[in-house]
C-alpha cells in the first residue's frame, strides 16, 4: 500500500513540512510520484524515513544523510562505507552524551546550592 506524505506524517509523527524538506534534498531518490508530483511512500520507503529521522535526532548534518542514502542505494557493495559513518556518528553521541552528561552535574549542583541557602523572602535572596 502507498501512502502519501500526509498519510505517512499521520503513521510516523514525522511532520510533512520536515519530509518535504527532506525530499528537496534529495534524501529520498526512490520516491514513486505521480504527474502532479505528488509522492507515495512504501512500506520500506517509511522505513527508510524513519532511519533518516533517527539520524537527524543524533544531529548527522543533511549531507552526511544523503551521502549516506545515496551509498545504501548503491547495495551491498557500500555496506563498508555506511559502517563507518554509522561508527562516527556513534563516536560523535558518545562525546555530546558526555558533554551533557557534564553539564547535568553542573546544573544539579548549582540547584543543590540553591536548594542549601537559606531565604525565607526570596526577593531578598539575590545570588548569581
Amino acid at each position: 500500500m502507498k501512502r502519501t506524505i500526509i498519510e505517512v506524517e499521520r503513521k510516523t509523527g514525522i511532520p510533512s513540512t520536515k519530509i518535504r524538506f527532506w525530499i528537496k534534498k534529495g534524501l529520498f531518490p526512490f520516491l514513486q510520484s505521480d504527474k502532479n508530483n505528488v509522492h507515495y511512500f512504501s512500506e520500506s520507503d517509511i522505513e527508510a524515513l524513519r532511519w533518516v529521522e533517527y539520524l537527524r535526532q543524533t544531529k548527522m548534518e543533511i549531507k552526511t544523510i544523503k551521502l549516506y542514502m545515496d551509498l545504501y542505494m548503491q547495495g551491498e557493495s557500500t555496506i563498508a562505507e555506511r559502517k563507518e559513518i554509522v561508527k562516527n556518528q556513534i563516536e560523535y553521541i558518545k562525546a555530546d552524551l558526555k558533554k551533557t552528561q557534564e553539564i547535568l552535574k553542573i546544573l544539579e549542583q548549582k540547584h543543590k546550592f540553591y536548594e542549601q541557602l537559606d531565604c525565607v523572602n526570596p526577593t531578598k535572596c539575590l545570588v548569581k
